[in-house]
């Protein structure tokens, strides 16, 4: 049976159809006619290639353009157009298509590919086009879910690959939703949350919108008496090295997961809801539903780990705080530095909280 797909990415200009025949090209062809376009045979095909000139088409509606050609395996159409042009071989022919559309032109062709798309999937057609993401983080998390590594279930945060792919420079561990630092192309020291992406290379989130591919052994930490003297004073500590003081302050206080039971996991639990209501934050934050998988106490040693999630305006059960079985606690790796706050708030309260019955019930 053939595998009835197409890819129609958002920001090109090409729809592919994986096994489509004739009879379905000529139903678009019907579609784009209706809707005011003029299709011949490929004028240029005809000319030098007139053995070919039977599966090659052009069509065009104004300053919208478009080439289509059949073959065994499926067919194509090509839109473009020649108003705002780089190759000096005409518009067909440029890269960034898209992009290059005039604003009015650009319009034209997403109604008409809307339509396309809209025909092709009454016909039983399914969309194989990765989706496009706003955000560094959501590109980076679908990279990952998207590998042919990642197995469905799988938690992404707090995940750590071989040993010999999770060495930093200093050959300390690297866990999934750590700050490292790295040095860029011009030298500059930079940093970002980590995330593990094939063999030792690691993408950086760098901020909203910028990541970066590194090696593990080109990642490192830097404290603070090792910083550059020159730089910019902040008033406040960013939220990631906030939670990293955090980390550190669980172990000085002297706690571990021997101490902790279900009861103090729950407690941690409405301290979050209680900041997240408080929160002025561009997305709203919902702890997602508690499952019995997401915990595991045993009676002798303790927790054994912990997986507290978030549900936001537009996702679902992220990592909000969890207590890895390595001993490494992960504190929301997806979010920006100012949507960590209520989640570092409520951790700080939480341990606060924590010590005060740890000693009245010692």
């Amino acid at each position: 049976m053939t595998n009835k797909t197409y890819a129609a990415d958002p920001t090109r200009t090409t729809i592919a159809v994986h096994g489509g025949r004739q009879v379905l090209m000529n139903t678009i062809f019907d579609l784009l006619v209706s809707k005011g376009f003029e299709i011949q045979t490929d004028q240029r095909i005809l000319e030098e290639y007139p053995i070919l000139a039977d599966s090659h088409w052009e069509g065009k509606k104004g300053d919208l353009l478009f080439k289509a050609e059949i073959y065994p395996a499926g067919f194509k159409l090509q839109f473009y157009q020649e108003v705002v042009t780089q190759n000096p071989n005409g518009g067909y022919y440029d890269f960034d298509k898209y992009q290059k559309m005039p604003y009015l032109i650009r319009l034209q062709f997403i109604v008409t590919r809307n339509a396309v798309c809209n025909l092709l999937e009454a016909e039983g057609y399914t969309n194989k086009a990765k989706p496009q993401f706003k955000y560094a983080m959501d590109k980076v998390l679908f990279s990952i879910r998207d590998s042919c590594h990642f197995e469905e279930g799988q938690d992404t945060d707090g995940y750590t690959p071989e040993d010999y792919n999770n060495k930093d420079r200093d050959k300390k561990a690297i866990f999934n939703g750590q700050m490292k630092y790295f040095r860029g192309y011009d030298g500059r020291l930079r940093r970002g949350i980590v995330y593990h992406n094939l063999n030792n290379m690691w993408w950086v989130i760098v901020n909203k919108y910028e990541y970066r591919n590194v090696a593990s052994f080109n990642l490192f930490d830097v404290e603070p008496g090792q910083m550059p003297e020159r730089r910019i004073q902040r008033k406040t500590i960013p939220e990631r090295i906030r939670v990293q003081k955090l980390r550190d302050k669980f172990k000085l206080l002297g706690l571990d997961y021997g101490l902790l039971d279900e009861g103090h996991i729950q407690m941690l639990r409405s301290h979050l809801t209680h900041e997240f209501k408080h929160f002025a934050g561009e997305i709203t934050f919902n702890l997602s539903p508690a499952r019995k998988k997401d915990i595991k106490v045993l009676k002798r040693t303790g927790l054994q780990y912990a997986v507290i999630q978030v549900d936001g305006d537009y996702f679902s059960r992220r990592e909000a705080i969890t207590f890895n079985a390595n001993g490494f606690i992960g504190f929301a790796g997806w979010a920006s530095d100012y949507n960590l706050l209520p989640f570092a708030n409520a951790f700080e309260k939480w341990m606060n909280w924590l010590t005060e019955v740890i000693e009245v019930t010692a």
